[in-house]
């Protein structure tokens, strides 16, 4: 590999790494915000008359709380990155099993659902069948591997080489890549141990994840 495709290499690591960090980010402000309407409705329902109305169940509640119109107008950098880069983020599995499509029809499905106005990405063809793929592509979690033997045989050197590395983000935030995994007494690895470990620190929580 020459100096110039391994300097575009590392860049498309990153801009992977970035990727999963601003989702990480989104679930856990989110679940923040959950919490907090949680707790609130919790308080309304113990003030609340006998016959009062209460919420008829946390699906329910969840629900109710997600705010779909955020899907109408996107950061252009952000949908970029995240729903158009960032759909790589997940392998064919994922696409079978969450959004009972291929990767290729919702690349198509979110393709003609948007369009680019200046420095924003609007919805200009929803569907009943977008806000949800939009939802589970912004908070699933499941990520593909970072890297594969297709695209760098050697995952060993490439984990030796980006064991220790610290990623700085935008909202000066940094992750940190390590090759040890982390210790998990009592549990019988089911195939190879990952190469390559990131702990993100989404407002300040560690949050480690296996890379590759």
């Amino acid at each position: 590999m020459s100096a110039n495709d391994s300097e575009a290499f590392i860049a498309v690591i990153r801009r992977r790494i970035e990727s999963r960090y601003r989702r990480i980010c989104f679930v856990h402000q989110e679940l923040k915000k959950l919490d907090a309407s949680l707790n609130a409705q919790k308080d309304k329902d113990k003030d609340a008359e006998p016959s009062g109305k209460k919420f008829a169940g946390f699906e329910d509640f969840v629900f109710d709380h997600i705010d779909f119109s955020i899907y109408q107008k996107i950061d252009a950098e952000e949908f970029e990155l995240l729903f158009d880069f960032g759909l790589d983020d997940y392998d064919d599995d994922f696409y079978r099993n969450s959004l009972k499509m291929k990767s290729a029809e919702t690349r198509r499905l979110i393709a003609r659902s948007y369009v680019k106005a200046g420095a924003w990405f609007l919805c200009k063809n929803p569907s009943p069948l977008l806000l949800p793929v939009m939802r589970t592509l912004h908070t699933a979690l499941e990520f593909a591997p970072l890297v594969t033997e297709q695209d760098y045989p050697d995952l060993k050197s490439l984990a030796a080489a980006l064991d220790g590395v610290v990623i700085r983000h935008r909202d000066g935030m940094e992750t940190k890549l390590f090759r040890a995994g982390p210790a998990q007494p009592g549990k019988e690895p089911s195939g190879p141990p990952p190469e390559l470990y990131a702990t993100f620190f989404p407002f300040g929580k560690a949050y480690t994840v296996a890379l590759f």
